[in-house]
């Protein structure tokens, strides 16, 4: 809750400036505060008299922020297969670590994990810690987030680091909270800053019309979680050398209240969006679901997948496995075919990473021209025949 100081408030309006929701109006010299409010804190920093503060808000400082050294990655085992995500992360971290000059570990929870230990040493990591139970084969909160604290409680990184999946989404927030760390979920860009090793996180933030950069300079570990293919994994180096320890696991650590009793493999799991080379993506100037044959059809020829704006899948047009943005999934094909799709930024942070960018519309001055490498201003129920055309006559 955000409490006014009814005896220092001086009714500046300083506050009412710096609220970006609108949530505090001044009414007879004092600041009032609105239901809009989201208890972001900008008005508490701006409050030179400190007539405002979030009850309950107030932050933890640890005196021993010294003591904690290294940057993990938790990896992502899940299927008999580590996630992409997991590798890109390992990347990333790599520079993180040489930029601190400490080591890169890698968290490796599952069962049966084979060969994976070897693999992420070859892509960067320094250390595995290894957490191999017949009862981790199911993932759960519980045990997961038990395996993982426990590690960060004993070894005390500075850097943790998890794809913000389904998986990491789930788990990581609770870990954080349980060690009273900052976290900050769907980063796309990480850094160092040099003057004292904070990590700079850097986000999207109110809808994708800016960027945020945050720090958590007050407490240890600082934790983010990382979109999927916004990282760049190394290129595997199989005669790197690094250590490979076997976790303890206390019997307590390994129950859960909830019992998986299966699991099996969703119909949506061929839509691989994120791994796909080519992508054709539809978005409102589809104008019904039938436009999405013709989609389907271009990428048929290129055997690439489907992919959709937020407005294609809102319509009911198609599933949401397909949709890429802000609010979808991040992809970086080698080739992204946006047809009457007309480039909202929040559509354009999933794919600006594409290398190579086309766009379809009919709309000469549509955003999407702005960050496409080709582009193409006509009418895409004419353009598209004749390209699909062209393209399976060269097949032949």
């Amino acid at each position: 809750m955000l409490i006014v100081d009814k005896d220092l408030c001086v009714g500046c309006e300083v506050c009412v400036d710096n609220c970006a929701f609108g949530a505090i109006t001044v009414i007879d010299g004092l600041a009032v505060v609105g239901d809009a409010c989201t208890l972001c804190g900008a008005c508490v920093d701006s409050c030179e008299v400190e007539a405002l503060h979030i009850e309950g808000g107030e932050k933890s400082v640890q005196a021993d922020l010294d003591s904690w050294s290294g940057v993990w990655v938790y990896c992502e085992f899940r299927a008999g297969l580590l996630a992409p995500v997991s590798l890109e992360l390992l990347g990333i971290g790599r520079k993180l670590a040489d930029a601190r000059g400490v080591k890169l570990s890698a968290v490796l929870i599952g069962s049966d994990t084979g060969e994976s230990a070897a693999k992420l040493i070859a892509h960067g990591a320094d250390i595995v810690y290894r957490a191999d139970n017949a009862a981790l084969k199911y993932f759960t909160d519980e045990t997961y987030g038990a395996v993982l604290t426990k590690l960060i409680q004993e070894h005390k990184p500075e850097v943790v680091l998890a794809g913000a999946t389904a998986i990491g989404r789930s788990f990581i927030p609770g870990v954080a909270n349980t060690l009273g760390a900052g976290l900050t979920a769907d980063c796309t860009q990480l850094d160092i800053r040099a003057d004292d090793g904070a990590l700079l996180q850097t986000r999207p933030a109110f809808g994708g019309n800016i960027m945020a950069t945050i720090v958590c300079p007050h407490s240890r570990p600082q934790m983010s979680t990382v979109r999927p293919n916004v990282m760049k994994a190394l290129d595997t180096d199989a005669s790197r050398s690094g250590e490979l320890i076997d976790v303890d696991l206390e019997p307590a650590m390994l129950q859960a209240k909830v019992q998986v009793l299966e699991s099996v493999i969703s119909e949506h799991d061929d839509v691989n969006i994120q791994e796909s080379d080519i992508l054709v993506g539809g978005g409102r100037g589809l104008e019904s679901e039938k436009g999405f044959d013709l989609i389907r059809e271009l990428a048929k020829s290129l055997n690439g997948s489907v992919a959709a704006s937020r407005a294609a899948v809102d319509s009911k047009w198609i599933g949401y496995p397909h949709q890429v943005g802000q609010t979808g999934k991040t992809v970086a094909p080698k080739l992204y075919i946006a047809c009457g799709i007309s480039g909202a930024i929040q559509h354009v942070a999933g794919m600006q990473s594409a290398e190579t960018i086309v766009a379809i519309n009919r709309d000469a001055e549509a955003p999407i021209f702005n960050v496409a490498d080709f582009g193409i201003v006509g009418d895409l129920f004419e353009v598209l025949p004749k390209l699909i055309s062209t393209i399976e006559g060269r097949q032949k």
